[in-house]
This record gives C-alpha cells, structure tokens and sequence, in this order.
C-alpha cells in the first residue's frame, strides 16, 4: 500500500507540473503562479505517499488529523457491524416463535418462509460465521416443525416420529410421506378434500423445504 501511495504522489506531482509549465508557456500563468501550483501539488503528493504515516496536516490553519480520522471510522464500522449481527441474533430467536392466528394446516411451517427472509440477508451481509450457532439452533427447530407439518397429511410419518425428538433424512422421509396406504389413509380423513393427488403435491412441497432445512443444518454442524 505504502509502494501504491508513493508513485500515485509522484504521479500527481509530475502531471500538475506539466500541466502548470504548459499554463506558463502559453501566459496563463505568471512566474509566481506557477510556483505556487508547483509546491501545492508537491504537497499534495508528499501527503499521498505518506498518508499512512502522516498524524495530521494544516491547512489554512485548520489542523485534519488523519490517523484520527481512520480511526473514528474504523471504530463507527465495527461498531454498525456488531450492532447489525446483534439485530440478527435478536431476530434469529424470533424466527422460532410460531406466527399468530390459526394454522392452514399446510405442510410448510409458518415460520419458514420467514426465515429464509431473514436468512438471505445474514448471507448478504456476510454474517454467517458470526451467527452460525444461532443459526443451528433455528434450524434445528424448524426442522422439527416442517416434520410435524408434513405429518399433518402422511399419517405414516405422524405414526413415527409424532413426539419424538427425530430428524429423519430427506430420503427416507420422502418414501415414508409418500407411501400409497398413507396416502390414502389421509384422503379418508378429508385432507385436501380427499384428493390423493393434491395430498401428495403438497407432500412434495413440505418436502422440499424440510430437505432444504436439513442440508442447511449439515452446513452449520460442519462449521462448529
């Protein structure tokens, strides 16, 4: 960086005096103008190739001090940014509350839709590391409620992991859900109208997100 300021100064310095030697050959500037010009550029890039260093500078009498000035900003940012991943922590442990009113009795969770919201966002702004046992711990429980939403049309999977703390593989879940007699079993209890091909396209859908679920949880696991 030091290197890059240096020829980037002198650069400055050599440009500003050709161009101020051509104002002087042509009588646009007198002898004194064009000394002037000549030191104010040369300040300008003896600044520039040692900003890193210079404490401070004067100019018509007002002091600016650099390196105070870097450090008030590196300061405010760190500080945005801590405040802006303790925003996500705070609304990570809401994501996990259910939503209010009354459920549709989907096989999507509530609270999934949401999530992947305010997800996209920690990924935007390059908080995962940070928020990465939040984010387990989220998904963990999100998973849990896709399964019980998926179980609410597969009487199979109901019959197998209804109370049980399981996180089943999106695979095996998959031929479980979508097992013929479950099918037909919830169609008899008038889910979807007791139309077994809409049971099992909404079986696909709560599938899907629990697969999406699941495999953000082995990412998170792996950076513990």
């Amino acid at each position: 960086m030091r290197i890059f300021l240096s020829i980037f100064g002198t650069l400055i310095f050599l440009a500003s005096a050709k161009f101020g030697y051509c104002l002087l050959i042509e009588d646009k500037l007198n002898g004194a103008e064009f000394v002037s010009l000549i030191i104010a550029f040369a300040i300008i890039g003896l600044i520039l190739s040692f900003a890193s260093e210079i404490q401070e500078f004067s100019i018509a009498g007002n002091i600016v001090k650099l390196k105070e000035v870097k450090r008030d900003a590196e300061k405010s940012i760190s500080e945005l940014k801590s405040a802006r991943i303790e925003t996500f922590r705070f609304l990570l442990s809401l994501a996990k509350r259910h939503p209010g009113g009354f459920s549709d009795s989907g096989t999507v969770d509530g609270r999934v839709n949401d999530f992947w919201s305010l997800h996209d966002q920690i990924v935007a702004f390059n908080c995962e590391d940070e928020l990465a046992r939040n984010l387990l711990e989220v998904v963990g429980v999100l998973l849990q409620g896709q399964l019980s939403s998926i179980s609410h049309s597969s009487d199979a999977v109901r019959s197998k992991y209804h109370g049980k703390n399981k996180t089943p593989k999106p695979s095996q879940l998959t031929i479980e859900a979508l097992d013929n007699d479950s099918v037909e079993l919830a169609a008899k209890r008038k889910v979807a109208g007791g139309d077994q091909a809409k049971i099992k396209e909404m079986l696909v859908v709560g599938l899907e997100e629990y697969k999406k679920l699941y495999e953000l949880r082995g990412k998170y696991q792996n950076k513990m």
